[in-house]
This record gives C-alpha cells, sequence and structure tokens, in this order.
C-alpha cells in the first residue's frame, strides 16, 4: 500500500502543471466567442491614447521639465496602468461567475483537477492575456512615437508583473464574497482609480502632496510605473529595480498563496 500511495501522490504532482494548462485551454476556448472586441478595444484605446496624449497634451506639457517628450513619459506608465486595469477586470466578475453563476469552477474541481490547480490556470490564464495585450499596445504606441529605446520591450513584463500582483489578491477576494453586492464597484472606485490617477502616470510624483507620495509608495501601480518608465528610459538604478521587484514579486507571492487557499475552501463546499 505504501508504494502505491506513493506512487499515486507523484502521478498528481506530476500531473499538476498540465492540470493548469488544461484550465488555460478552457478558458482560450471560450474566449474565441469574443476575441473580436477584445482585439479592437486592445487596437482603438492605445491609438486615442497617442492621440490625446502625443497630440494633445503633449504640445501643453513642457518636455524639458521631463527630460523626454511627454509621450514617451507616459506611455510605460500607461502601460503598466492599462494592464493593472485589464487584470482587476479578469480577476472579479469572471472569477465570480465560476463560483456562483456559471458554477464551472465546480465542474473542474469534480474533475481530477485540484482547486490549486484550477487557481493557477485562471492566474496563467490572466497573465497570458495581460502579456498579449501590453506587446500589442506598446507596439502601437511606438509607431506614433511612444517609444525610443529598444530595452522599453522590458516594460512588458513590468507591466505584467504589475498586474499579476494586483490580480492574484483580487482573485482571493472574489474566491471569498458570497455575493457581488458593492465590492467590486468599491473596488475600482476607491482603489483602482485613485492608483490610476495618483502613482505617477500622468506626472512625477514630486508633484504631489506628501501625505500623498506615501499613499503612492504602497500602490503597487507606482512601483511597476517606476518600473516599467526606468527600463523604458534608461534611468533605473540597480537598488531601485530590486527595491521595486521585491515589492511587486512579494504581493504576486501572497496573493497567489491567498488565492490557492480560498479556492479550496470554496470548492470544498
Amino acid at each position: 500500500m505504501g508504494p502505491a500511495r506513493n506512487q499515486q501522490a507523484g502521478d498528481h504532482q506530476a500531473m499538476s502543471a498540465p492540470g493548469a494548462l488544461r484550465v488555460v485551454e478552457h478558458l482560450a476556448i471560450g474566449a474565441r466567442r469574443f476575441w473580436r472586441p477584445v482585439v479592437i478595444g486592445g487596437v482603438v484605446m492605445p491609438v486615442l491614447t497617442a492621440a490625446s496624449l502625443g497630440v494633445g497634451m503633449g504640445h501643453v506639457v513642457h518636455s524639458s521639465k521631463l527630460g523626454v517628450p511627454y509621450l514617451e513619459f507616459v506611455t510605460p506608465a500607461l502601460l503598466a496602468a492599462a494592464a493593472l486595469m485589464s487584470a482587476a477586470g479578469e480577476a472579479t466578475y469572471p472569477v465570480m461567475a465560476g463560483f456562483k453563476w456559471l458554477r464551472h469552477f465546480h465542474g473542474m474541481a469534480a474533475t481530477p483537477l485540484s482547486p490549486r490547480q484550477i487557481c493557477d490556470g485562471v492566474l496563467l490564464w490572466i497573465t497570458l492575456r495581460i502579456t498579449v495585450n501590453a506587446a500589442l499596445f506598446l507596439a502601437i504606441l511606438t509607431m506614433f512615437g511612444g517609444v525610443h529605446r529598444s530595452a522599453a520591450v522590458l516594460a512588458i513584463p513590468a507591466a505584467t508583473l504589475t498586474a499579476l500582483a494586483f490580480a492574484a489578491p483580487v482573485m482571493a477576494l472574489s474566491a471569498t464574497i458570497e455575493a457581488e453586492s458593492q465590492a467590486f464597484n468599491v473596488l475600482q472606485r476607491f482603489v483602482v482609480m485613485p492608483m490610476f490617477l495618483f502613482s505617477g502616470t500622468f506626472y512625477p510624483l514630486s508633484q504631489l502632496p506628501e501625505w500623498a507620495r506615501w499613499l503612492a509608495h504602497v500602490s503597487p501601480l507606482w512601483h511597476g510605473t517606476q518600473l516599467a518608465r526606468g527600463v523604458s528610459l534608461g534611468h533605473l538604478p540597480a537598488a531601485a529595480a530590486v527595491g521595486h521587484l521585491a515589492f511587486l514579486g512579494t504581493l504576486v507571492v501572497v496573493g497567489i498563496v491567498l488565492a490557492r487557499w480560498r479556492f479550496a475552501v470554496r470548492l470544498a463546499r
């Protein structure tokens, strides 16, 4: 019995990664029904952003104070902000639908898939979605003159890490609440939007009051913005890069642990 039990545990561990990929496959098949709006939105948003900020606001802001044209200044920050906001959307209603409305997570749990594999598969799917969207976003803004260094491509993994640092804890929240009520509205209005406006996206953080700067320093978007902007413009000290990566990485790890726990509790009912 001992060797058989060990063999079964070993087989389960070996199937962990393929199990998560099965979840990704399921979500990808479902996404084929609405890929056109997603692609169109992924093209229209950066085009409008480039037009409004590069052609419009870019002529108003004094670039000499920033050291670079305004569009180059905001491009990596908008890349991180767009990734985080998209990830927040993916980690809220779709996750709740999997538990409450569509209940396909319960269907998955009735198969050999474990709650951990289901959670990891959803997180992996969000990561893939955000990476593709970020690459498309950056490519379009590059054509409008928002990027002039090849190292700016590193802003894509920086934006993806930023998005995952927020999406993982939000997934834990979505797997915890029983009814949507106002939880997601509060999250969007009092967490996501303030981060978008006050994390150095459109102007240097030095323009904010002292108390607002302290709040920005605990925001994953500020760390992601600084990281993406630093690699894009080429003025990121190594110590600062390590600090931003450590902050975001810690949020990712804590968020994944919490999300796996909440998935296991919810699917055990």
